[in-house]
């Protein structure tokens, strides 16, 4: 059974309560770890007046760093997971998935930007050509092909909304087949994941309202839902409503 997006929300906030203060504070954590690393890389890109070899250390110390954080987020999403199974979780979990084969998520990162630099720099290439050179059909042309790279992209990364939660999931579990499983759990699912997503567009704004105070919540808010929506996805949900029926002596 397809749970609404209202139904999966509520179910969100019911796994969130009491455990706001620790994915909150992990955020946290998680955003002061990467400004401390990449701050001194961005003095030194300033201080030296913009030199290229400051700004390729940079350029790869983002990348690196990037890797860093999406591995760390892999770790929030072990303790949204415990969180919806109503399992103990610790602030210490985010750290935990370098332990477990971190080279799987380094591929799946690689993948997911090989696949936005594919779909965005045709447009982006031509668009910049237009502005140098002056020329408008160039920048006409830039537009409309970063347009339709930008809708491919977001099909593409709907097909493969689930990649993480499954590596996450499964430690023995490849990039390549987290992405094959990805793609055919999303089989006729991925207008229902796009909905979901527009459905929060509301909160996001009041967020960046309050001067980003408000992402504190939204964010976990809506992470939390696609944790439902991904143990919806594999049926996890109707197993875990059988076994509390059958707990209680109730028919089903």
């Amino acid at each position: 059974m397809e749970r609404t997006s209202a139904e999966l929300k509520r179910l969100a906030r019911e796994k969130l309560a009491g455990h706001w203060g620790l994915v909150i504070g992990a955020i946290l954590l998680q955003a002061l770890i990467v400004v401390a690393i990449l701050l001194p890389f961005e003095f030194l890109f300033i201080f030296s007046g913009g030199g290229m070899v400051q700004f390729v250390a940079y350029l790869v110390a983002a990348m690196i760093l990037g890797i860093i954080s999406t591995i760390m987020q892999c770790g929030i999403t072990r303790m949204r997971l415990c969180f919806a199974r109503g399992q103990q979780a610790g602030i210490g979990m985010m750290f935990g998935e370098f332990t477990k084969r971190p080279d799987r998520y380094i591929v799946g990162t690689l993948l997911m930007f090989g696949i936005e630099l594919a779909c965005l720099l045709p447009g982006s290439l031509c668009w910049l050509v237009g502005v140098l050179q002056g020329r408008m059909l160039a920048n006409v042309i830039g537009a409309a092909l970063y347009l339709a790279g930008a809708v491919v992209m977001v099909v593409i990364f709907l097909r493969y909304g689930l990649v993480f939660f499954l590596l996450v999931d499964d430690p023995q579990m490849g990039a390549l087949e987290a992405f094959r499983e990805s793609a055919r759990l999303m089989d006729g699912r991925k207008g229902r994941l796009f909905y979901i997503g527009l459905s929060f567009i509301g909160m996001y704004l009041l967020g960046v309202c309050s001067c980003g105070l408000g992402m504190l919540w939204v964010t976990p808010y809506t992470e939390q839902t696609l944790v439902s929506f991904y143990l919806d996805t594999i049926g996890e949900l109707d197993r875990m409503q059988k076994e509390t029926y059958a707990g209680e002596g109730m028919p089903f």
